[in-house]
């Protein structure tokens, strides 16, 4: 979630957008223009990210990927081998998700939906760059729906780098290591996004399969800087401005801890487009059906 803002919030709003996301950009727009959207075939799997720095290196991996217009959203679609998958920014939070994902499903139809993107961890055994796939997905309210992975305790602990567990969802940035453990612990949840309850939700309600893989961006332990934090609350672009033009000229070294961080989301991006790239063709076999829970 950390990287996820500060990327987002400062660098993309501040004009200084990353190469590979312009460069994507371009090729998106030529594309949508080149090919009409009937000529696309509709994918049966498309993976949602909140943001084109969590979904640019998976977008990268697809084969003869092109963009376009179906109503109201744009989609990105390619080849995964032999499976035409779908790609959708849906924007940040639950609201900007579910609306996204009852689009596509109404749109496209897909049979499967994957949440996908970064997330922060709430437990010490997770590190930046590991993987979670929920077993079940839940909000600070309780409301919960449950993804019944076909993945055995042993499984799991044979794959280095990956977990499973409980994704809390909540609606607002997490920055101290004292609130992030306490969520772990109250809710007994292993990471935190903002979209997935809501995708969840809205899939169950809908009888479309979904299932969570999200990356670790920043750990427990990793506390959101007072500065940057401060940053990211204001409400409008000037207000931003403002806001980093003052951690600028009190913290000049803020501009080099932002592209790190930029570095790192585009490393983080690129790892889960690879562990994507090998669940995504096993589908059928990752999550069992609801009646065989």
């Amino acid at each position: 979630m950390l990287l996820r803002y500060l990327v987002s919030s400062f660098l993309q709003q501040q004009g200084q957008t990353v190469v590979r996301d312009f460069v994507s950009q371009q090729l998106a727009g030529q594309n949508s223009e080149e090919i009409p959207p009937e000529d696309i075939p509709k994918p049966d799997v498309v993976v949602l990210f909140a943001l084109g720095v969590e979904s640019a290196g998976f977008k990268e991996s697809l084969e003869s990927a092109a963009t376009v217009k179906m109503e109201k959203r744009t989609v990105t679609v390619g080849k995964l081998g032999e499976r035409a998958v779908g790609v959708v920014e849906t924007g940040v939070g639950r609201k900007a998700a579910e609306a996204a994902v009852r689009d596509v499903i109404e749109i496209i139809g897909p049979k499967w939906i994957v949440s996908a993107g970064f997330a922060g961890g709430l437990v010490s055994d997770l590190k930046r760059g590991h993987v979670v796939m929920a077993s079940c997905v839940s909000d600070i309210e309780g409301n919960e729906v449950t993804i019944p992975l076909n993945l055995t305790p042993e499984q799991i602990e044979a794959t280095q780098g990956l977990a499973s567990g409980k994704l809390l969802t909540v609606d607002r940035i997490i920055g101290t290591v004292e609130e992030k453990r306490e969520l772990g612990e109250k809710h007994t949840a292993v990471a935190v996004d903002m979209e997935t309850l809501a995708i969840a939700q809205a899939c169950h309600e809908k009888q479309t399969k979904v299932i969570s893989v999200r990356i670790i961006s920043d750990t427990v332990d990793q506390p959101l800087p007072k500065d940057l934090e401060k940053l990211m609350s204001q409400k409008t672009t000037s207000g931003m401005l403002g806001a980093a033009a003052a951690t600028i000229f009190n913290r000049p070294g803020s501009i080099k801890d932002m592209w790190n961080l930029n570095a790192m989301a585009n490393k983080a991006s690129d790892k889960l487009a690879g562990f994507l790239g090998g669940v995504l063709p096993q589908l059928d076999l990752a999550v069992r059906d609801e009646d065989e829970s």
